[in-house]
């Protein structure tokens, strides 16, 4: 009879810790649950912040861009290559921030659509870059250049519409968390809009004679000692030294880095037949704007005779299209 009495009590005690089980259960789920819409919460936040970042850092790049289209011609290539270079290494940086992001759930469908855009801006740029130095440098006949700017200015509108939709996504989700300023970017609209004309942007190119690749140095020379006077017959005359030396300055004048440039000094006793060797040094290269001074010492000029020097800085491969390469001096040494 003792027995009839315990089995119902256990029974009861196992459905207890069923139920107390499922209600244990229910609890976890419902804290993960509620801990998981709070992370989720933030990363949203944290993920729309830097995307918001990332449109208005685009708006600025946009407005850059579109008045460097606007002024094409207005300065010098170098200038136009470092802005455009400026412009998408700035963009490619946006880009690869903006992939690093953790992306949560509530904006996964955003978020795509945010690193469409940004990836097809920074890579409409670099293109816009290379295809305006293909138009310039290139055959006109073969049309890479204009078909390159095409498909780089078609790439930016791919990252136009990107955005567009991203920001209409974003519409969709729990406004607490979306910035209370999303930006409205847009290269090709707006203002800008005619500029992405390729055809027209690669006319605008080849009328540019400030933006050609152009190739060219300019040497100035100047004599240790220097000449103090000049003759009727155009002769100047060096004081009486220990020794005759030849300083030039070699300075690129051109838009493009000048590379294997020569200076040949020739050195001539003025009514004689005999030859002096002439000297030479090698500059492997001077980027535009830049300059580089050379020495050539001891040149053999004898004291009282009159001598014409030349020196000449050519660069390998390219027909200098001025005349300042070059320094010339008829001169006479002094024998004291």
């Amino acid at each position: 009879m003792a027995y009839s009495d315990f089995a119902p009590h256990h029974r009861w005690r196992r459905r207890r810790n069923v139920v107390l089980l499922i209600v244990l259960v229910v609890i976890i789920g419902v804290v993960t649950l509620a801990v998981r819409y709070r992370t989720e919460r933030r990363e949203s936040i944290d993920y729309l912040a830097v995307a918001a970042d990332m449109g208005r850092s685009h708006a600025d790049i946009a407005d850059e861009l579109g008045m460097l289209l606007q002024g094409l011609g207005g300065g010098d290539r170098p200038d136009m290559e470092l802005r455009l270079d400026t412009m998408a290494g700035n963009a490619r940086q946006l880009a690869d921030t903006l992939a690093e992001q953790v992306v949560p759930r509530p904006v996964s469908e955003a978020s795509g659509l945010m690193v469409v855009a940004a990836s097809s801006w920074a890579d409409g740029i670099a293109d816009v870059g290379q295809a305006i130095n293909a138009i310039l440098d290139g055959d006109e006949s073969e049309g890479t250049g204009d078909a390159n700017l095409r498909s780089a200015f078609d790439l930016i509108r791919v990252g136009d519409r990107a955005y567009a939709r991203g920001v209409a996504a974003m519409a969709k989700l729990d406004p607490e968390i979306v910035p209370t300023e999303f930006p409205d970017v847009s290269y090709t609209e707006g203002v800008y809009a005619p500029l992405y004309d390729a055809a027209a942007i690669a006319d605008r190119l080849r009328q540019q004679g400030t933006l050609a690749k152009l190739v060219d140095v300019k040497l100035v020379g100047l004599t240790d000692p220097e000449p103090v006077s000049e003759s009727d017959a155009g002769i100047w005359t060096i004081p009486a030294s220990d020794s005759l030396s030849l300083q030039v300055k070699v300075s690129n004048t051109g838009n493009v880095t000048a590379e294997n440039i020569t200076v040949l000094v020739t050195l001539q006793r003025v009514g004689s037949a005999e030859t002096i060797e002439p000297v030479s040094q090698l500059i492997p290269s001077i980027d535009p704007g830049q300059s580089e001074i050379l020495d050539f010492e001891n040149l053999a000029a004898e004291p009282g005779a009159v001598y014409s020097l030349t020196a000449t800085a050519t660069v390998a491969d390219v027909e200098d299209p001025t005349d300042d390469n070059t320094f010339s001096l008829v001169f006479q040494r002094n024998t004291q």
